[in-house]
């Protein structure tokens, strides 16, 4: 059995540094949990560092180092991260990552490149930051079938939603101050588009199932056109928003979305504040399980990542890392799709109408013809002489309805914009 560990840093940011400053800091705590001393041999970065003794150019020099026993990727995006991750498991070392693109991306090359290696690959900071899902949907749900997955699994778009829900601010406005208060980069696209929050699913999706579910898999809708009057209107009727990923087992397939969604202010996720994520995971025995806490932040971010390392560190001082895969894949594995249109939700739509007689009953009607049920209405027209904003949320529809319907309401010349629609979720 080894006595000391060696890991090799490759990506020296914020949460480089912050792995560094917990494993300095709880290097004790560090040895008696993993059972071996677990020391930082090298740190490669664009640029010098402020432990030069440590300093690495090229992340190669890493990944050849005989005395390196983990690799640590930390620098994010698509490349070069995937060639770090590929050639370390080429190389016989493995591997800790929290990079949840490149995961999601290539997720069958990582894989089977472990399995083929015999090397493992641990992600848990790659979902949910501090929150440990990785390890509790791989192993303390081990003996579960799963039903779904539902989370709020991203920090910077549900801080702005939290911020325009208790202020009443513009998406704008709480962007900008999720920019400036370290939230969210300066490009932010990733984040509000919804394809962060997709990557994320993919990967707890492709665990839950065992097979590879891809990002173009799930439908994408992100929070970068609501508008304010709907988190006005919908707060009044006690619902919130937040940006919701989800992935239910369906008789006819895996229905896969993320979209911003509406929350009863009962629900768990309606106390869900900024920076905070949670995921709830159903399974046939354990039933509902929800994980909550940071999904951003330096220390929180690290602390998954430290915790990967610990835990494998125990298996490869006992000589045992790669004989069993932490991951079950199998290439072989073929997953169903539910289409998209037999997706079933109740729904909010905000018509915005002309003021004259007959509007409501046109607009019931042609819901009505394509069975779409309405559970309640409301008419604002604080602003009705200009136009008239008629609210319906509906009982549960097929997404195809609620589309088809919509398309020839849009057409109708007593609409004087296009309709907006949220799901309202349970």
């Amino acid at each position: 059995m080894k006595k000391s560990l060696n890991i090799g840093l490759v990506g020296y940011g914020t949460v480089g540094k912050g792995v560094v400053k917990i494993l300095e800091k709880n290097s004790a705590i560090a040895l008696r949990k993993a059972g071996v001393k677990i020391n930082v041999k090298s740190i490669c970065d664009l640029r010098p560092i402020d432990k030069p003794k440590l300093y690495v150019k090229n992340f190669m020099d890493i990944i050849k180092d005989p005395e390196i026993d983990i690799v640590v990727e930390l620098i994010g995006g698509y490349e070069p991260a995937r060639t770090v991750i590929t050639e370390a498991l080429k190389n016989g070392k493995s591997v800790v990552t929290a990079n949840k693109a490149a995961l999601a991306k290539y997720w069958d090359e990582i894989f089977s490149l472990a399995q083929e290696n015999k090397q493992m690959v641990y992600f848990e900071a790659s979902v949910g930051g501090v929150i440990p899902v990785i390890q509790g949907l791989n192993e303390g749900l081990a003996g579960n079938e799963i039903k779904n997955i539902k989370g709020i699994l991203n920090g910077t778009t549900n801080f702005i939603l939290s911020k325009m829900t208790n202020e009443g601010i513009t998406y704008a406005d709480a962007l900008k101050n999720a920019q400036e208060s370290g939230f969210a980069e300066a490009n932010p696209t990733a984040d509000v588009k919804g394809l962060d929050t997709a990557n994320k699913l993919a990967i707890l999706s492709s665990l839950a199932w065992g097979s590879w579910i891809k990002v173009e898999d799930i439908r994408v809708k992100g929070i970068d056109q609501l508008d304010i009057e709907d988190v006005n209107i919908t707060r009044d009727f006690g619902y919130v928003f937040k940006l919701i990923g989800s992935a239910i087992k369906t008789d006819k397939g895996i229905d896969l979305w993320v979209e911003p969604c509406l929350i009863d202010h009962h629900h768990s996720f309606a106390n869900v504040h900024n920076e905070y994520n949670a995921i709830m995971i159903k399974g046939d025995a354990a039933d509902d399980v929800m994980f909550y806490g940071k999904g951003a932040g330096q220390l929180p971010a690290a602390s998954a990542v430290v915790s990967d390392i610990i835990d494998l560190s125990k298996y490869i001082a006992n000589g045992t890392a790669g004989i069993v895969q932490n991951v079950v894949y199998s290439k072989k594995k073929i997953v169903k799709f539910l289409p998209h249109g037999d997706s079933k939700s109740d729904y909010y739509l905000r018509f915005s109408v002309v003021n004259r007689p007959g509007v409501l009953s046109k607009i019931s009607g042609i819901l009505g013809e394509h069975g779409v049920s309405i559970a309640s209405l409301y008419q604002d027209d604080r602003n009705k002489d200009k136009k008239v904003s008629i609210i319906i949320t509906t009982h549960r529809a097929l997404s195809k309805q609620i589309s088809e319907a919509l398309k020839e309401i849009d057409k109708l010349s007593i609409i004087k914009a296009k309709t907006v629609k949220y799901r309202i979720e349970e």
